[in-house]
């Protein structure tokens, strides 16, 4: 009996390595994925920057010209189609929105796998602590 008891150990044992490398294998998904949303929220903060420092330094360039020349420069600012500028940091913000997602999807896999995986071992232990106290309790009704 006390074999087969480690045989059980040894296979849970082996189970659990290979539980252990799957995880593993999610968990640097999960930090591929994180890394990846993590740059572009990076970029776009930075590109955001880029932005509104070109901006200050165009309406810090305004004031050092001229009447005429500042006429001709708020043309050509106002020219600028800021609206697509905006339109490309709101796609980037929604290309930030879903990587996010990605990686809370990855993460609530992660956790279901892992209760999936957990859920046959919590049972064989159970039934192995079951057998075991039952084989303690034959061994104690026999030593009455």
């Amino acid at each position: 009996m006390e074999i087969s008891i480690e045989n059980h150990k040894a296979a849970l044992a082996a189970q659990q390595a290979e539980f252990d490398t799957a995880l593993a294998a999610k968990e640097a998904t999960i930090a591929g994925l994180q890394a990846a949303a993590t740059k572009d929220k990076t970029d776009a903060a930075a590109e955001k920057a880029a932005a509104i420092e070109a901006r200050n330094k165009a309406v810090a360039d305004l004031g050092a010209m001229t009447a005429q020349d500042q006429q001709n420069a708020a043309a050509v600012v106002a020219a600028l189609n800021w609206a697509t500028i905006d339109a490309e940091y709101a796609d980037l913000q929604a290309k930030l929105a879903a990587n996010s997602a990605k990686y809370d999807a990855a993460r609530a896999t992660l956790a279901t796998l892992a209760d999936a995986i957990n859920a046959p071992f919590a049972e064989r232990e159970a039934a192995a602590k079951a057998a075991r106290v039952k084989e303690l309790e034959a061994q104690l009704a026999a030593a009455k």
